[in-house]
């Protein structure tokens, strides 16, 4: 069975030492491959294909990670990336796999060489900040299957991560002033980095707004009355009431229901319905972007939360701004 270990080599000293520093620069969508073969080898066009899904805006599609590879035997060590994974078999006879084996502690090795374990997460194991994936079997052929099987998880793995280090980086500078006032007053929590303003609380209390601009991202909690845990069977309901709170709250805000998706999915510990799409406005003839909605039931108030994310980029790069937004969503809470 596949199986991820994950550590935080640095955790100890970045919470008793006072602020971490800050991680390698570069984007959290920037991930650099170091294996054996080097950058045209085997591992390398495997690993760049496995990274390589693209996200639907519908508006357009784009490539969740920039992947880049490097040869091994030129690598800066440590190397000055975000978002490192170290691909080969596990032996150290190639430099990879020296790599590795140096890397991992002997339980784990040998773990991996009885093939238990064959993605390995290491968090701040070079620099802090920084993530090395281990994607490593102990033979050719096993580690063309890990490649083949286990691609989605290793996508899920690093883009955990890039939302973990991207929220704890932007929460650095937070206002917990407002996120206890919310709580006080709303019942639920949500973690608000500085860098985003609060815009307006709903008249009757039933939601609030966090702005950002250049270009504008929109956070919003909203709630209101629902009986029943929200479904996908319900997806015209909840499309009818995101479409009024929009109208409402956003200056006029529609969607285009042929250009949204319902999927079930999860915002922290909570199970959700997630609603995308396309948003426009007609009275900005050239107002238009995604948006992503996460609905969640409160049994205990007979109540559904809508956390509520988007952008308005046109002609930029929608993945980091819906990243950022998705990793502040995920720290809302209720009580």
């Amino acid at each position: 069975m596949r199986s991820f270990i994950i550590t935080s080599c640095l955790l100890c000293c970045a919470i008793g030492c006072g602020p971490a520093p800050l991680p390698p620069a570069g984007s959290y969508s920037e991930v650099t491959i170091l294996a054996d073969g080097g950058p045209a080898g085997e591992w390398a066009t495997a690993l760049a294909a496995v990274l390589s899904p693209r996200e639907n805006y519908f508006v357009a599609t784009e490539p969740l990670f920039h992947v880049s590879a490097i040869s091994a035997e030129n690598a800066r060590d440590p190397l000055p990336a975000k978002t490192v994974v170290l691909c080969g078999v596990i032996d150290a006879a190639t430099t990879v796999g020296e790599r590795i084996t140096g890397t991992l502690d002997g339980e784990t090795a040998a773990r991996v060489r009885r093939g238990e374990v064959s993605i390995i997460r290491l968090d701040d194991h070079a620099l802090q900040g920084q993530l090395t994936v281990i994607v490593t079997a102990p033979t050719d052929a096993r580690l063309r299957e890990v490649l083949r099987t286990d691609g989605n998880a290793l996508v899920s793995v690093i883009e955990e991560s890039c939302r973990e280090r991207l929220r704890a980086n932007l929460l650095r500078d937070a206002r917990p002033d407002l996120s206890d006032a919310w709580e006080r007053r709303y019942g639920f929590r949500l973690e608000v980095p500085s860098l985003y303003e609060p815009y307006r609380e709903a008249t009757g209390g039933r939601g609030v707004e966090l702005h950002r601009e250049s270009p504008p991202r929109v956070l919003g909690v909203f709630w209101t009355d629902w009986v029943q845990p929200p479904s996908l069977e319900g997806a015209d309901d909840l499309f009818a009431a995101r479409a009024a709170l929009v109208a409402a709250r956003y200056d006029g805000d529609q969607m285009d229901r042929e250009r949204t998706r319902f999927e079930t999915a999860r915002l922290a510990d909570y199970p959700a319905i997630r609603m995308s799409g396309y948003w426009y406005n007609e009275r900005y003839s050239t107002a238009g972007g995604f948006f992503e909605t996460y609905f969640v039931w409160d049994a205990g108030r007979k109540q559904l939360w809508i956390v509520d994310l988007l952008v308005y980029a046109p002609g930029r790069e929608k993945t980091p701004l819906v990243r950022e937004l998705r990793a502040i969503a995920e720290t809302f809470r209720y009580h």
